[in-house]
């Protein structure tokens, strides 16, 4: 076979017709075998198409007249500009919100219903949640995930934080105030606390106790080599329910001094409490 570089003489058929194929004179074995015999490549033996019966002499012959065509004009492909439009991110609440509402159902209004809380309320915060991660860096995004699975991993998310919030009030907090009767709830206004008489002795109790806490305190802070007077403030700091971060502000040190006065002090009421009783 005969190529730019030169003739070539191959082995076998096979050979050259990898050859040919891959456009290689010298082909390697990672290339391409078509796996076609010799004749089938040429199209020769049974290969061979068949030849008309009827030769171009003969053919006029048959067709005296002949008709000229006029060869068409080639038809001009018209270029197209695709363009390739951003797929926006994001929850569109406009068209959308009534889909939302139905997964929020679907999934957890018999949750949200089981806590005592008002679904109308709980999917506002959803909407407003949508609308944070709209702009935040989680939005929606067709290519990753579905709309229902984002919708529903988000409602999860808002549901739990909304339980997670008004069960810290419901702890802290109390409407009411128990009546003379076990477990009665009574409100305020209609209970007898405004005509009981304060207890002077209780408040004799604690000023006693936490005045022999000082005490302590001061005098662990002399055997731990630390300033007595600064241990004390701390300490009553810590009875009037201030933080470490709070305390540093107020006394105006470093919280590392803060944090080490605040231990000395849990170590000092750990033990004031067992021997006092409570």
């Amino acid at each position: 076979m005969g190529w730019p570089n030169g003739a070539v003489r191959y082995p076998s058929a096979r050979q050259t017709i990898i050859a040919l194929v891959n456009q290689e004179p010298t082909p390697q074995p990672c290339l391409r075998d078509p796996k076609v015999t010799f004749n089938r490549y040429f199209r020769q033996g049974r290969y061979r198409p068949p030849e008309p019966t009827l030769d171009t002499l003969t053919l006029f012959q048959l067709s005296p007249d002949l008709t000229v065509a006029v060869p068409r004009k080639p038809k001009v492909r018209s270029s197209t500009v695709l363009s390739v439009v951003p797929t926006p991110l994001g929850v569109d609440l406009e068209r959308r919100s009534h889909e939302v509402r139905k997964l929020f159902f679907a999934g957890y209004g018999r949750r949200v219903l089981r806590q005592g809380y008002d679904p109308e309320d709980v999917l506002q915060e959803i909407y407003k949640g949508l609308l944070v991660r709209n702009q935040g860096k989680c939005p929606f995004n067709p290519a990753k995930s579905s709309f229902g699975h984002y919708v529903h991993m988000v409602c999860g998310c808002i549901v739990s934080n909304y339980h997670r919030r008004y069960s810290r009030l419901r702890r802290n907090e109390s409407f009411g105030t128990l009546g003379p009767e076990e477990n009665e709830l009574q409100d305020v206004a209609a209970s007898d606390l405004a005509v009981v008489e304060a207890e002077q002795e209780d408040m004799m109790v604690f000023t006693s106790a936490t005045g022999s806490l000082l005490i302590r305190v001061g005098e662990r802070a002399v055997e731990e080599g630390l300033d007595m007077m600064f241990a004390t403030e701390c300490a009553n700091y810590m009875l009037k329910g201030y933080r470490k971060s709070e305390i540093a502000v107020k006394t105006g040190v470093s919280p590392t001094r803060v944090a080490k006065t605040l231990r000395l002090i849990r170590s000092v009421a750990h033990s004031w409490r067992a021997d006092a009783g409570f």
